[in-house]
């Protein structure tokens, strides 16, 4: 049996979730809608000029997209809603696969799902198999996938969301199989965002959502996608990356879920560590006797997030310098930091300080490492050092379900008050899996005039 086809028996055969699993996910999805509601605002500019285009297509009513009072073809509406969610940089996201997985695989499963009526059981199942597949198939791919430029997000995104979408629609293996292959030639996004122009960058998950509903659609219409799809001559894979661990399509002995991170601070995983470590040191350092600032940080890093002067709110997101700067002087890192970026004489003199100082040392990809060294040299000859090698929010630096409902009301902060909230929270919480699905989108409403 081919890697495809075992991938996709191992997705069909996921169907009794603990509930272990359960509460993960209902605290995952928790998350992504914080971090589509922070995505709406803090990516306003750019989503104004994508609803333009997309929702001016109207189209079957079959799917909620955030604060519209109009359905939308579910394809569209996975699209625009995955577009929010990664529009502030808070979405959830994988150490191994290196990128985010909620974001494309829940507003898929969310917009299909309204559209076929699905069970909550359905759901839950569904973002399950999303997760596994995502993790898996973008893990197996690393890090030749990053290496060669392409967004494992958008990437593997696609095939996690063809994965997902067509357990949805209750296919067999074969079924789930043609998925995913189908879904291979439709794959795309580039980390050429990180080189300039930063906003577009929802645009990968945006399409990986999109094209995954897309590819679960023809497998279900019996559609057949090519045989070895991920690992023919030509396949996925061929094109992904250089080599594959195998090993790591072979899942655990738990679901990967488990093993994503959530984020506290609305800019690139890269920058986390880092700003962890300067909030550390805040109240021991007096910043006028800052001679220097040595980051340790793995190369990767600052080839993605190494913008030194951020120009917009777009750019501090790839930004270890600025949002360093900022975390040390201030003791805090939040989305008022970005618009506009708070540049001032203190900031500008602090960053001018700081050497990014590429040290492989700090990544150790079997150990779920990504870590920073932050080392503060003074004029009066005293060297402070903080080390982060997991930020908080990863699963062995763990945040509580209290804190990712603090993080939905922080991020929610002009655009829906405390009943809308609770609505929204007890309707994930209480997600029986007999009862029917009720998109939580949609309970936001139609009140785009906020944006």
């Amino acid at each position: 049996m081919g890697l495809t086809s075992k991938l996709a028996l191992d997705l069909e055969r996921i169907n009794e979730l603990k509930p272990a699993d359960i509460e993960q996910i209902k605290t995952l999805i928790i998350d992504f809608i914080a971090a589509a509601l922070a995505g709406f605002t803090q990516n306003a500019a750019f989503n104004k000029s994508v609803e333009r285009i997309v929702l001016a297509q109207g189209g079957a009513e079959e799917s909620s997209v955030l604060f519209e009072s109009k359905k939308y073809p579910s394809r569209l509406a996975a699209f625009m809603n995955s577009v929010y969610g990664h529009g502030a940089e808070l979405d959830d996201g994988n150490k191994k696969a290196a990128g985010h997985a909620g974001v494309h695989i829940i507003p898929a499963v969310f917009a299909l799902a309204e559209k076929l009526n699905s069970s909550n059981k359905d759901v839950l199942t569904a973002i399950a198999v999303g997760y596994e597949a995502y993790i898996r198939i973008s893990s197996a791919a690393q890090p030749g996938l990053v290496q060669r430029g392409f967004h494992s997000t958008g990437m593997a995104g696609t095939l996690a969301c063809a994965a997902a979408c067509a357990k949805l629609y209750h296919l067999d293996a074969q079924g789930i199989e043609n998925a995913i292959a189908l879904s291979t030639t439709m794959t795309g996004g580039l980390l050429s965002y990180g080189d300039s122009r930063p906003a577009i960058k929802p645009l990968n998950p945006g399409k990986a959502a999109e094209n995954g509903v897309f590819a679960a659609m023809l497998a279900a219409e019996g559609v057949l996608g090519p045989t070895e799809a991920l690992e023919g001559q030509n396949g996925w894979f061929h094109a992904a990356a250089d080599s594959v661990d195998e090993s790591c399509l072979e899942g655990s002995d738990h679901l990967l879920l488990h093993d994503c991170y959530f984020k506290l601070y609305p800019s690139c995983r890269h920058t986390h560590c880092g700003i962890d470590a300067a909030l550390a040191l805040h109240d021991r350092v007096d910043p006028g006797k800052i001679e220097s600032v040595n980051v340790f940080i793995y190369p990767n890093a600052i080839k993605l997030a190494g913008i030194m002067l951020p120009k917009d709110k777009d750019e501090t997101k790839f930004s270890i310098q600025y949002t360093l700067a900022r975390s040390l002087l201030n003791g805090s890192y939040g989305v008022s930091d970005m618009d506009p970026p708070k540049l001032t004489e203190d900031v500008l003199a602090l960053i001018d300080k700081i050497k990014l100082i590429p040290d492989p040392d700090m990544e150790n990809k079997a150990k779920g490492i990504r870590g920073t060294k932050v080392q503060v040299l003074l004029n009066t000859g005293e060297t402070l050092t903080e080390t982060v090698l997991v930020p908080k929010g990863d699963p062995e630096n763990p945040l509580s379900r209290s804190d990712i409902l603090n993080k939905l009301k922080t991020c929610a902060l002009g655009l829906a008050d405390d009943e809308i909230l609770n609505r929204v929270t007890e309707s994930v919480l209480n997600m029986n899996e007999n009862a029917g699905f009720i998109n939580p989108i949609k309970l936001f409403g139609g009140s785009n005039e906020k944006h």
